[in-house]
């Protein structure tokens, strides 16, 4: 892993193993840590802009070329003062609802919880999403 040492805002993940049905095996995951961490998880992690579903769509929750969702973005221009660990990389949503920090990982959340988060949200994200219309009424 690489990781910012002067301020600790961010953290990346080399080779982190991607589930099958997507165009790599494995991907670099960039973790931008809020100020306030470890008391406020992160709620973004960033991957390649080139990763791809194995049949080239875009997986769901993952916002390619929106630097709004950056959540740093009050504090750094990506485009012009980002570091370049920043540049080339695309959002991704994570919605961290129960978040009890403690410093062994083992006791509480911590940056491996937020691992096990993203390895779930892949997961989930490689598969087709379903849409299903019941009585006039849509579900997803």
């Amino acid at each position: 892993a690489d990781f910012d040492d002067e301020s600790g805002s961010w953290v990346i993940i080399k080779d982190f193993p991607l589930p099958e049905g997507y165009n790599y095996e494995t991907t670099d995951i960039l973790v931008l840590l809020p100020p306030n961490y470890p008391q406020t998880p992160p709620d973004w992690f960033y991957v390649d802009d080139n990763l791809r579903l194995a049949d080239g769509r875009k997986p769901s929750h993952v916002f390619y070329g929106q630097t709004t969702h950056d959540p740093n973005a009050r504090r750094v221009n990506r485009e012009v003062d980002a570091p370049p660990q920043m540049k080339g990389w695309t959002g991704c949503c994570l919605h961290i609802r129960s978040w009890q920090p403690a410093p062994n990982p083992v006791e509480g959340h911590s940056l491996l919880s937020v691992c096990e988060l993203i390895r779930g949200a892949l997961e989930r994200w490689r598969k087709p999403s379903v849409t299903v219309i019941v009585d006039d009424e849509l579900l997803i």
